[in-house]
């Protein structure tokens, strides 16, 4: 069988699945892959490997899990330098191509759609396409987060996925969206609780990456206190790309409560 090279777009539409997707769902046997792989006329073996060297090539990802065949396309690498360029520019570009890739009616994929599952409740236009790439650049800044953090509360170790929340240090409203808000140097990965005291800046983390609670809060000698308690313990430290100190020094300074 004659090998056929990747092209851009169909480069870009495996990005932007590449985005959706969590590390573990990468698999030739997912739903998603095999959808794509149809629409694309190859393999789901083929579209599972194109994401593991996309994957290969993610700075967020790349110290952690597995990687794709030594050898994968430039295009996997230079989608990443693309994104640092463009940034959510690229992410609307690719979200597009894999909406028409997987549109096809005679590939009969109409029921394909994982960047509109949860968004019926959005109106059409230019506000539609804002959260549609809102969600997404979530979803993978969670995912990352999952990844680095071996899905477990940086705090407490708690593993529960739904009680866990990828925590922005520098907020992602102020945040450069091409240089910071995906960054998992950007991030923590928090329970609910401990989320919601950091983002309140009740508690924050120092340089050496340990835990100081705002003396706003009342000290209780309650080893059930989950803000005192963990007072200049540790966090676990994730297994890519440790808290950036400038963010870390941007939530001292910003957020935590003096």
């Amino acid at each position: 069988m004659t090998r056929r090279n990747w092209t851009i777009e169909e480069t870009r539409a495996a990005f932007a699945l590449y985005l959706l997707l969590e590390p573990s769902q990468i698999d030739k046997r997912n739903s998603d892959i095999i959808a794509l792989a149809t629409a694309l006329d190859r393999t789901p073996s083929a579209v599972a490997l194109k994401l593991w060297n996309i994957a290969a090539n993610d700075a967020n990802r790349v110290e952690s899990g597995r990687v794709g065949m030594s050898h994968g396309s430039k295009l996997d690498k230079e989608i990443w330098i693309e994104y640092d360029s463009k940034g959510d520019e690229l992410v609307s570009e690719s979200l597009d191509l894999l909406n028409q890739a997987t549109a096809d009616p005679d590939k009969k994929l109409d029921s394909f759609r994982p960047i509109e599952r949860n968004l019926e409740s959005i109106p059409e236009g230019q506000e539609r396409i804002a959260a549609v790439r809102q969600r997404v650049n979530q979803r993978y800044f969670r995912n990352s987060l999952l990844s680095a953090y071996h899905n477990k509360c940086c705090i407490t170790g708690i593993s529960i996925p739904r009680l866990l929340v990828a925590s922005h240090i520098k907020p992602w409203n102020i945040c450069n969206p091409k240089t910071e808000r995906l960054a998992t140097d950007n991030g923590l990965l928090l329970n609910a609780f401990h989320d919601r005291a950091f983002d309140q800046g009740l508690i924050t983390i120092d340089q050496q990456y340990k835990i100081r609670v705002s003396h706003t809060v009342k000290h209780k000698q309650d080893p059930l206190d989950w803000l005192w308690s963990f007072d200049g313990a540790e966090i676990d430290l994730p297994s890519v790309k440790k808290p950036k100190k400038e963010f870390i020094e941007y939530h001292n300074d910003v957020i935590f409560l003096k």
